[in-house]
């Protein structure tokens, strides 16, 4: 049995037409499904937990990265099948996973390439399937509990990822989905009368703790973020199960 999960910004007319061919290919190839709708007056959380125990055993999320995100720390199962049809904006992981924009994707959900992607989480609590970005002001970094980082310039980036899609992809050498997450530090170089200089320092690790002196705002997939310190980052045990397409460039 299928179940689909609209994002609310889906409500907007301009989507209509497009949420009306999914539909329609997805009764075509006989996996149309019960749909519910995200709203801020409706508790996701509960309507989840009572619809998934009625034999649900795929879950196809429609919207953008963020939507993503946000049903898979809702899940109550990450052992379900989880699919992704992606409209609209802020859409970069159907990139990396294969899945093409709109009605294409209802072709990528029938034909069921399942494979296991690793996740992340943050101070045993918050899943994110992407990246992090937080300021390098007065940070302390203990990876694996093996050596230390400390970054003290309000210029300076830290990224830790899963599954990186960012400004600097072509500049650093990470590998995504795969038994550790990255950690990357950006440091930027300003000189009087020059032109300023990019440098990127790489690391991997499977836990990363970060400390401040000061609470640390993070940037999660465009939405800012302030948790407490210490932040704990480490690589899930949970893994989801994604519908990919064959043209998927993660590895």
């Amino acid at each position: 049995m299928y179940y689909y999960i609209y994002d609310n910004y889906l409500n907007e007319a301009k989507y209509s037409n497009t949420l009306s061919k999914i539909e329609s290919r997805l009764a075509d190839f006989g996996i149309n499904g019960k749909i519910t709708r995200i709203s801020p007056l409706k508790n996701l959380k509960l309507t989840l937990r009572e619809d998934l125990n009625q034999g649900v055993k795929t879950v196809v999320v429609v919207g953008n990265d963020k939507t993503l995100n946000q049903i898979i720390n809702l899940l109550p199962d990450l052992s379900l099948t989880l699919g992704f049809i992606p409209i609209g904006p802020n859409n970069n992981l159907c990139n990396i996973f294969g899945i093409p924009e709109g009605e294409e994707a209802c072709n990528i959900i029938s034909q069921r390439i399942i494979e296991k992607i690793n996740l992340g989480i943050i101070n045993d609590h918050y899943y994110f399937i992407s990246y992090l970005e937080m300021s390098g002001d007065n940070i302390y970094i203990n990876c694996d509990d093996d050596y230390y980082i400390s970054v003290d310039k309000k210029d300076s980036i830290i990224i830790v990822s899963n599954i990186y899609y960012g400004d600097y992809i072509n500049k650093i050498p990470l590998i995504n989905n795969k038994n550790w997450l990255n950690l990357v530090i950006k440091n930027v170089n300003k000189k009087i009368f020059s032109q300023q200089k990019e440098s990127f320092s790489y690391f991997k690790a499977k836990k990363i703790k970060i400390d401040s002196d000061k609470s640390i705002p993070i940037l999660l997939i465009d939405e800012k973020r302030i948790i407490k310190n210490p932040i704990k980052i480490n690589l899930a045990i949970e893994k989801i199960n994604l519908i990919v397409g064959k043209n998927r460039n993660y590895n």
